[in-house]
């Protein structure tokens, strides 16, 4: 029987420059834009989140969730190594700004393993999980990936990603409340974890809109309503959702045909362990 956070070693082909369109997402320049810096910026977290959790791996002592944990750290950097690829595209357009606000993003993580304690990067990442766990039952949910106006390509990979956040979703809250358990803390890390990465989303979408505006018009802009819109107030209830002190991922409701979609992908899969 197929482990519940089985490890897949996925083969997507990756569309040349050339025929790459920015707004791969339902031709729609913000869905596009947010789901170009969910790649970048997973890039840069998800080693710190491997580093990170292997580093108190020796501390859990329930054996079940040591393999959990590990299984999670494997999932993550086959995302890490599939994400890189697709994120070639995006670099090559050579975006104004892009490139200093991306160091800016890996200086914090290399920070946080230099500098911080255990508890915070364990917090971090968990307040992550708790929020994209939500997101990509939403996103699976809203039939994005299945638009006639979505690049088939870049579709197979979110959909994969997004399918594995909603395995793992209990983990990162499991090592957290077995290793430390304070509700404060972890509400506070899912404020500044959640912040981080809205940040980071809202000036990718500024940059991106400008550059690509200038290039091809109204079309490939977003508006300030629209940035607002998507990584302020559209995010707000699940932000608040994992911050209630009651909160944990066994809540959220699980589609009955998730199971249908962790089978085709798991066929599709070159290896799965």
């Amino acid at each position: 029987m197929t482990h519940p956070i089985p490890i897949r070693k996925m083969a997507f082909e990756v569309p040349v420059a050339e025929d790459f369109n920015p707004l791969y997402i339902a031709g729609n320049a913000t869905l596009s834009y947010m789901h170009t810096a969910l790649g970048l910026y997973v890039v840069r977290l998800e080693p710190f989140i491997v580093k990170s959790l292997r580093k108190v791996l020796p501390q859990i002592r329930d054996e079940a969730l040591r393999e959990e944990v590990d299984r999670f750290c494997r999932q993550e950097s086959q995302h890490h190594q599939k994400h890189a690829d697709f994120n070639e595209l995006f670099l090559a357009r050579k975006y104004p700004g892009l490139e200093a606000r991306i160091k800016r993003l890996r200086d914090d993580f290399d920070g946080y393993l230099r500098h911080r304690s255990d508890r915070f990067r364990v917090g971090f990442v968990e307040g992550f999980e708790s929020y994209t766990s939500q997101s990509a039952l939403t996103l699976l949910a809203s039939g994005l990936y299945e638009h006639k106006r979505s690049e088939p390509r870049f579709a197979g990979l979110f959909k994969w990603h997004l399918l594995e956040e909603i395995e793992h979703r209990n983990v990162a809250y499991d090592i957290y409340q077995h290793l430390y358990g304070s509700y404060l803390v972890r509400a506070g890390m899912c404020w500044m974890a959640q912040q981080h990465m809205f940040r980071f989303f809202a000036d990718c979408l500024r940059i991106m809109s400008a550059a690509e505006g200038e290039r091809g018009g109204a079309r490939y802009r977003t508006t300030f309503k629209h940035r607002l819109l998507f990584t302020r107030v559209d995010p707000f209830v699940k932000r608040l959702r994992t911050m209630l002190p009651g909160y944990t991922p066994r809540h959220l409701r699980i589609a009955a045909d998730f199971a249908e979609l962790s089978d085709q992908l798991s066929a599709q899969a070159v290896s799965v362990q």
